[in-house]
């Protein structure tokens, strides 16, 4: 009797289905998880997670006023700002110029003017921009971030007949500002403000955007490759003032454009007389951020008609 009951309840139990498989899912070499296929697999996943290329490199430069010797990137970001008394010199704002004007100007412009990274991807702007707080900046440092192989100097090629827009920015919201700056300029907004379809002879371009560190505030600067170019430098102060929130708008009077050539300690390089494609052989390194300091007695806030 009780071997029959058994019988029935087994046959009575559901039976669970379940797919089968076919032949060739069976085989070794057809699993993603084995050789030569599952590496091809993986590379393909990374270079769908790859960082957006950005249209144009760019290098950024650190200018140290205290530095007497090159550092990296790691020591910069990692050691703590200096005092201000310690590292203010006379002559100088912290932008890439020599300390004086004497034989040795480009000795110690090139050793204050360090190159830290090169971007070209997203990925590598924000790993700059995180790890480099602007609080650790000492007062007349100041950084740069140029389209790669210009230089952030008056005199240098792509730079001898540009200008740039200075904006004295309070250091409240100078971090913030100097981001929306630096993504405008990655992402060709403000290249697109400068372009001009009909202009064959000489493009503008936007060359670069610069900070430097002042008492109570900084000094935001925006490059173009043609100074003359009135309408496209016009464009240029449009878009900014239309893309900052309005808690960044600068305050009318805390910004103005300037030529280089404008500014006295402009030295025109050899050959160049209205030129657009003469080199800059012999010419003396400077910026207009340093140097309008030596013009307005050591006080970028005299031009600007600020106290310190």
């Amino acid at each position: 009797m009780a071997p029959s009951i058994m019988a029935e309840t087994a046959n009575d139990t559901p039976q669970l289905r379940l797919p089968t498989l076919a032949a060739e899912d069976g085989t070794p070499t057809s699993s993603p998880a084995r050789g030569a296929e599952m590496k091809n697999f993986l590379q393909a996943r990374l270079q769908k997670n790859r960082a957006p290329p950005l249209k144009h490199t760019w290098d950024f430069y650190h200018d140290r006023q205290d530095r007497s010797h090159s550092t990296n990137l790691s020591n910069a970001v990692s050691s703590n700002s200096e005092s201000a008394s310690s590292s203010e010199h006379t002559g100088t704002n912290g932008s890439a110029t020599p300390a004086g004007k004497g034989a040795g100007g480009v000795a110690d412009y090139e050793a204050r003017l360090e190159h830290l990274a090169v971007i070209d991807d997203i990925r590598k702007f924000w790993n700059v921009f995180n790890n480099f707080p602007l609080t650790l900046l000492s007062l007349r440092d100041s950084i740069h971030l140029f389209h790669s192989g210009t230089k952030p100097v008056w005199e240098d090629p792509r730079n001898v007949h540009g200008g740039s827009w200075t904006f004295r920015v309070p250091k409240a919201h100078a971090e913030e500002f100097w981001k929306q700056i630096c993504l405008m300029a990655i992402g060709n907004t403000l290249q697109d403000a400068v372009e001009d379809p009909q202009r064959v002879r000489f493009q503008d371009d936007i060359c670069g955007v610069s900070l430097g560190v002042r008492f109570n505030s900084m000094l935001i600067q925006i490059w173009n490759r043609d100074g003359s170019h009135e309408a496209g430098v016009q464009r240029v102060l449009e878009t900014v003032l239309d893309r900052l929130a309005d808690e960044l708008q600068p305050r009318e009077g805390s910004y103005y454009y300037k030529k280089h050539s404008e500014h006295a300690g402009f030295s025109a390089p050899v050959g160049v007389a209205g030129s657009p494609t003469s080199t800059s052989s012999g010419s003396r390194p400077t910026s207009s951020m340093g140097q309008q300091l030596q013009e307005h007695g050591g006080s970028i806030d005299a031009v600007l008609g600020e106290g310190s």
